[in-house]
């Protein structure tokens, strides 16, 4: 049984050793008992063992354990661990979500679940992104294919509305298209009393042609004769093949004799042609009708004002005929004059 004294002196050495692991600041070592070794070096220890344990509760694994045995090894061991952790979660953080961790009870369960969800999460996610992708994929051909659809119909649209206004053979255009767009020049001439011509041409004896060579031949010439349409016309002139072998040419801002002289130049270019085939070569020559004549006080509609202009060109051509053919007739240009022209292919038609 301790003595009064020997108990006085262990309850300060509890108490000592209690402030060393309790305070905030560890006491020191009074100077009587620092001759004792063994009491001297378990105060430093338990000094290192406050610092060590600080250190690593801020997550600072790098401070060397400070004892040894058993108290030490375990430490060592928990120092491991921590940093074995430290470096499973950067590889959680990097993606890897093999890992587990195993030494922590409830933390290593709640650790290793985190790390499950966010695998699952992970994958989730992929899967929604490759869904996504084949959406994107799917909705970028769907869009490929609309816009190339769209690019057809809207070709097909415009082949359509080029096949309704031209012709087929001569790719002029068509005499309905024509009507259209010579009903709205007149309109306009008479609206605002600007010169407007009209010419009508039909090649001669084109039957003939058909009959010596062959309707494909015939064909060839009145595609022929188109081309040349093409190259002497301006491009305010518009041309269309009015039927069979007959062509028309509506000639806005021009009056008769101006029409005239175009109509002369036309004549002559067919002339000239020649179109070579395997049974010879083929020459045809052309009737002209020129008229610029327009009722403007007249009351009537537009379609009979429009027929009644183009029948003064026709009458006109139908003069050409009955004069020889290969020539151009002015329908209502001279009035007073009624007969040949200085110009040996150029008439006047007064129309009576």
């Amino acid at each position: 049984m301790l003595s009064d004294k020997d108990h006085g002196a262990a309850e300060e050495l509890a108490k000592l050793l209690l402030d060393a692991l309790q305070c905030f600041e560890p006491p020191a070592l009074p100077e009587r008992f620092a001759a004792v070794d063994s009491l001297q070096t378990l105060h430093s220890s338990l000094c290192l063992l406050r610092d060590f344990l600080h250190a690593a509760s801020n997550g600072d694994l790098s401070a060397k354990v400070p004892l040894q045995g058993y108290l030490g090894g375990t430490l060592k061991t928990l120092q491991a661990n921590l940093r074995h952790m430290t470096w499973q979660t950067k590889m959680v953080a990097s993606g890897d979500f093999s890992q587990r961790v195993e030494f922590m009870g409830e933390f290593s369960e709640s650790f290793n679940a985190m790390v499950v969800q966010l695998d699952q999460t992970l994958q989730e996610l992929r899967a929604k992104k490759a869904e996504l992708s084949r959406i994107n994929e799917e909705l970028r051909k769907e869009n490929a294919i609309r816009k190339e659809t769209e690019a057809e119909l809207r070709k097909s649209k415009e082949e359509l509305l080029r096949l309704a206004m031209t012709d087929a053979l001569t790719g002029l255009f068509n005499r309905h298209h024509f009507n259209q767009v010579v009903e709205e020049e007149i309109g306009r001439a008479l609206r605002y009393r600007r010169p407007l011509s009209v010419m009508l041409f039909d090649i001669d004896f084109f039957k003939r042609v058909n009959d010596n060579y062959g309707h494909s031949c015939g064909d060839r010439v009145l595609s022929m004769v188109a081309r040349i349409v093409r190259e002497v016309l301006r491009s305010t002139e518009i041309a269309a093949r009015y039927g069979g072998e007959e062509f028309i040419v509506l000639l806005p801002e021009t009056p008769a004799s101006k029409a005239a002289t175009v109509a002369e130049r036309l004549r002559s270019k067919i002339e000239e042609a020649v179109l070579a085939t395997e049974r010879g070569p083929i020459r045809v020559t052309a009737s002209f009708g020129v008229s610029d004549v327009l009722e403007r006080s007249d009351p009537r509609h537009d379609d009979q004002l429009l027929s009644e202009f183009i029948s003064t060109a026709d009458r006109a051509m139908y003069a050409s005929k009955e004069a020889g053919r290969n020539r151009v007739t002015v329908f209502g240009a001279e009035q007073s004059l009624s007969g040949r022209s200085p110009d040996r292919s150029i008439d006047f038609f007064s129309g009576s």
